[in-house]
């Protein structure tokens, strides 16, 4: 009884191998299942026999059989493969198109054939005639040489920017300021005290004349005896500065003169 028993064991065993590759066919069969559906549902229905697309296809699975047949040591899988790729073969590529359905190629024209000395010398000969060049004469070529030559010296000189004349700014105060020195600081100098420094004039008034940049405005302020801040009287206007007093404003806008008081 025991010794059935073993024997039944040993029939109904099988080695991991042999398992492994029957859980092998399983998938690839899973796998190969979507090609099948397509191969019958729809190339086989939409193209014919002898179509490039139809045997391509065929190929490949045959191939893919094929490989998977040795690999799984699996001889239907292999036959199946190699059926496929039989069936592909006889099946052969696209025929060509019909002849008929080809453009005509036009016929070559034929050269006409060189005229013999006979038909030359019997052929009159035509006084040749001058024709008038069909190319137009620019404006340069028609107007001579000085022309040309100045208008390429214009063309290589390069040419200039504006440059825009500064604007002498004559800055005045009165001399009942009551000062002995007076300097004008402001955006000009980077209110450097002591580099602009005015003259008093016969009248008693402080007066000197700085170029200025035209289109913009300047903030300026007077110091006095460098002890004491004193703005213009007369000035374009006036804007407060970050000290909590005010700036003098001196608008130069045109290269004429301008007079500040």
């Amino acid at each position: 009884m025991h010794a059935r028993t073993d024997e039944h064991r040993k029939q109904n065993t099988m080695d991991p191998v042999t398992f492994s590759r029957r859980i092998a066919k399983l998938e690839y069969k899973a796998v190969r299942w979507p090609f099948t559906l397509l191969d019958d549902r729809l190339i086989t229905r939409c193209w014919g026999q002898d179509a490039l697309l139809r045997s391509g296809f065929r190929r490949f699975l045959g191939s893919l059989d094929r490989f998977v047949g040795w690999l799984l040591a699996d001889d239907a899988i292999s036959q199946r493969g190699r059926d496929l790729l039989r069936h592909a073969q006889d099946a052969g590529p696209a025929p060509e198109p019909a002849a008929e359905h080809l453009a005509a190629e036009e016929p070559a024209a034929e050269e006409p054939a060189a005229a013999g000395p006979a038909a030359m010398e019997s052929a009159p000969q035509e006084a040749a005639v001058d024709e008038p060049p069909t190319e137009e004469l620019t404006l340069a070529e028609l107007a001579g040489p000085a022309v040309r030559d100045q208008a390429a010296e214009q063309l290589a000189t390069p040419a200039r920017p504006a440059t825009v004349s500064a604007v002498d700014v004559t800055f005045t105060l009165p001399g009942e300021v009551g000062a002995g020195h007076v300097a004008l600081c402001g955006d000009f100098n980077n209110w450097t005290a002591g580099n602009i420094a005015l003259r008093r004039g016969g009248d008693g008034s402080w007066q000197t004349t700085v170029p200025l940049k035209p289109g913009h405005s300047y903030h300026y302020r007077y110091l006095l005896d460098g002890e004491r801040w004193e703005n213009a009287w007369q000035a374009d206007r006036y804007e407060p500065n970050p000290f909590g007093s005010t700036n003098s404003v001196v608008i130069v806008g045109s290269p004429e003169l301008a007079l500040m008081s």
